[in-house]
C-alpha cells in the first residue's frame, strides 16, 4: 500500500494540475485548524479543492509541499489504522521536507471508516494544514464537529450563486448597453428556472432534466434509503412529490399523511417528521420557522428546497410558477449569506422572509412583478412588518423592476433580484 501512495503523490506532482474557475466561498489557508468541507450533491466540490491547490501555489507554496489523495480511487483498499501509510510514503519521497509545511488534501475521505481518529491523530502530531471532503450523505457538519472537536473548522460548498453562475457564463458586469441588460435577464431566467448545478450549465434542457432526475434517485437511494436504513422506499418518494407541491408555502404534515393515507400507505405518521429532518441534512429542501415570540406558534412552517432543478424537473406545475421560483431562489440567495436565520412573519399581513441580526431586522417580500393587483397590498405588508420591528426599510424582490417608494419614514426598495449580488 505505501507503494502505492507513492505513486498517487508522485502522479499528483508530475501531472499538470487542471485548470478550475474560482468559486466565491473563502476558505482561511492560513488557519491551522482542519477545513471540512461538506457539500451537496454535484456542487463540484473536488474542482473547488483544486481551486485551493491553485492559490497556494499562486502564494509560492510549492507543490512538492501540497497531497491529494482521492479515496474514491478504487486502488485504496485500506482501513483507517492504516493511513499512515500515506504519511510515512510521502516522507520517504521527501525526507528534508517538514510535515507541518504541507497541505494534505483528502478528498472524500468519508469512504474509510472511522477516519476522524486518523485526522485527529495525524492533526496533533505531525500536520496542521489539512483539507478533507465528507459526503453530506455520509458525514455531516454537526457529526464533524463532535468527531474533530475543536480542531477543525466547517465550510459549506453549496450550488452556484448567480453572481458565480454569471462568472461561469463569461457575463462582463462592466457593460451596460441594452444588449447587454437582455443578456442578463436572460440568464436570470435561466438561472431561476435551474439555478446553478455547474456541470449542466452548458447542456441542453432535455439532457439537463434527464441529468437532474438521475440525482434526485441517487440523492434518495444513497444519501436517504441507505444511510438511514429506511424500510418504505415508495412511501419515502410519495411524501417527497407531495412535499414538493407545497414549495415556498406552509406545509403541514397532518396533511400529507391524511393524502398518503387515501393513497393506501401504512406508516407511523412520526416517520415523516423524520422524514423532513433526513431531507434537511442532505441539502435538499429547508425548513423555515414562522417568526413569533411564542414557541408553539414558530411550529408553522414553510417549505423550501435548495435546488430548484428538481422542482423544474420532476414537479412539472412548478415550471410555469415564476413567482414561486423567485421566491425559491431569494431563499438560496439568504440562506448563503445568513444560514438557518431565516423566517417568515404571518398575522394580519404576510412577510415571505425576516432575517433577525444584532440591532437590525431585515424585510425582504418576494414578487415577481409588481402590478395594480398587487402592488399597494406588497407595499403595506411590508410597512406592516417595518411597524413591528421598528425598521425603516424593507425589500421588494422582482424580476425586472426597480423604484423607491417613501411613505411617511418608511422606504421601501424594490430591486430586481440581479441587483442582490
Amino acid at each position: 500500500m505505501k507503494k502505492l501512495f507513492k505513486q498517487i503523490i508522485s502522479d499528483f506532482h508530475e501531472n499538470e494540475l487542471k485548470l478550475v474557475k474560482e468559486r466565491s466561498l473563502k476558505v482561511d489557508l492560513n488557519s491551522w485548524k482542519i477545513i471540512s468541507i461538506i457539500w451537496p450533491r454535484r456542487a463540484w466540490k473536488s474542482s473547488y479543492l483544486f481551486s485551493l491547490i491553485w492559490q497556494l501555489i499562486s502564494s509560492w507554496s510549492s507543490k512538492m509541499n501540497i497531497v491529494y489523495i482521492n479515496f474514491e480511487d478504487e486502488r485504496i483498499n485500506i482501513q483507517w489504522n492504516e493511513l499512515s501509510v500515506a504519511m510515512d510514503a510521502y516522507s520517504e519521497l521527501y525526507p528534508d521536507i517538514n510535515l507541518n509545511d504541507v497541505h494534505f488534501f483528502f478528498d472524500e475521505i468519508q469512504n474509510i471508516n472511522w477516519r476522524e481518529k486518523f485526522i485527529r491523530r495525524i492533526y496533533d502530531e505531525w500536520v496542521k494544514h489539512i483539507y478533507i471532503t465528507w459526503s453530506n450523505a455520509k458525514l455531516l457538519s454537526s457529526e464533524i464537529a463532535t468527531a474533530l472537536r475543536w480542531r477543525s473548522i466547517a465550510y459549506e460548498l453549496l450550488p452556484l450563486s448567480f453572481s458565480e453562475f454569471l462568472y461561469f457564463n463569461w457575463f462582463d458586469w462592466n457593460k451596460f448597453s441594452s444588449k447587454w441588460k437582455s443578456k442578463l435577464i436572460s440568464l436570470q431566467t435561466e438561472y431561476l428556472k435551474w439555478w446553478g448545478f455547474p456541470e449542466l450549465i452548458w447542456l441542453k434542457e432535455e439532457t439537463k432534466t434527464k441529468i437532474i432526475q438521475e440525482y434526485f434517485d441517487v440523492m434518495i437511494y444513497n444519501d436517504i434509503i441507505e444511510r438511514y436504513e429506511i424500510k418504505d422506499a415508495t412511501l419515502l418518494k410519495q411524501f417527497i412529490k407531495l412535499l414538493l407541491q407545497c414549495a415556498t408555502k406552509e406545509f403541514s404534515v397532518n396533511k400529507i399523511a391524511d393524502t398518503l393515507k387515501t393513497q393506501w400507505f401504512k406508516f407511523d405518521k412520526n416517520i415523516l417528521y423524520t422524514f423532513v429532518d433526513y431531507l434537511n441534512t442532505v441539502y435538499f429542501s429547508q425548513s423555515v420557522s414562522k417568526r413569533d415570540k411564542s414557541l408553539r406558534k414558530q411550529v408553522l412552517k414553510k417549505i423550501y428546497t435548495f435546488d430548484t432543478w428538481y422542482l423544474t424537473a420532476i414537479n412539472f406545475k412548478f415550471s410555469s410558477d415564476d413567482w414561486k421560483r423567485l421566491e425559491n431562489t431569494l431563499f438560496q440567495y439568504l440562506y448563503r449569506k445568513y444560514g438557518n436565520n431565516i423566517f417568515f412573519l404571518k398575522n394580519w399581513s404576510e412577510t415571505d422572509f425576516i432575517v433577525p441580526l444584532w440591532g437590525q431586522t431585515l424585510i425582504y417580500q418576494s414578487c415577481f412583478e409588481l402590478n395594480e393587483t398587487n402592488k399597494s397590498r406588497e407595499i403595506q405588508w411590508c410597512i406592516d412588518a417595518m411597524k413591528k420591528f421598528g425598521e425603516e426599510n424593507a425589500f421588494i424582490i422582482t424580476a425586472e423592476q426597480e423604484e423607491k417608494i417613501v411613505i411617511n419614514w418608511y422606504t421601501i426598495n424594490i430591486l430586481p433580484f440581479y441587483d442582490l449580488e
